[in-house]
């Protein structure tokens, strides 16, 4: 069994390293690829990538020693997983009520399946799923 030490290690490297993922670019990755090239130009370089990780790095230093203990890597957590579920519930909550109804909660999902369900048959098949998560459809 996977301690809960190694999994927050884990997700403490995938946080600090999400800045050489940025180089994948597009799709979901096009804003953070837009942050990190800070000049602007459709590429990102490696001084790019480090001045990014920097700041990653500074923000999750809470007390500016130097090193990111166990509780600040937590908080930085903590605070990134807040910051992505508010940007998540604002995009599901169309109508900006402060409240995400039924509709609203299926509609991404809807709007999943109708893609999906390519001979609009109402049936999705196994041939009609994606063959790997770069797949577009």
């Amino acid at each position: 069994m996977i301690s809960k030490k190694t999994l927050i290690v884990a997700g403490s490297i995938a946080f600090l390293t999400a800045g050489a993922a940025f180089a994948a670019g597009g799709g979901k990755w096009k804003k953070n690829f837009e942050e990190v090239d800070a000049n602007g130009d459709g590429q990102i370089t490696q001084q790019e990538i480090a001045n990014a990780q920097a700041t990653k790095f500074s923000q999750a230093d809470l007390n500016n020693d130097g090193s990111i203990s166990l509780t600040e890597m937590q908080e930085a957590i903590t605070k990134h997983i807040a910051e992505r579920t508010k940007r998540k519930f604002d995009k599901m909550d169309a109508d900006n009520s402060g409240g995400i109804t039924a509709e609203e909660f299926n509609s991404r999902i809807n709007k999943m399946v109708e893609h999906l369900d390519r001979n609009n048959d109402g049936i999705i098949t196994q041939d009609e799923m994606p063959k790997n998560k770069w797949h577009k459809g």
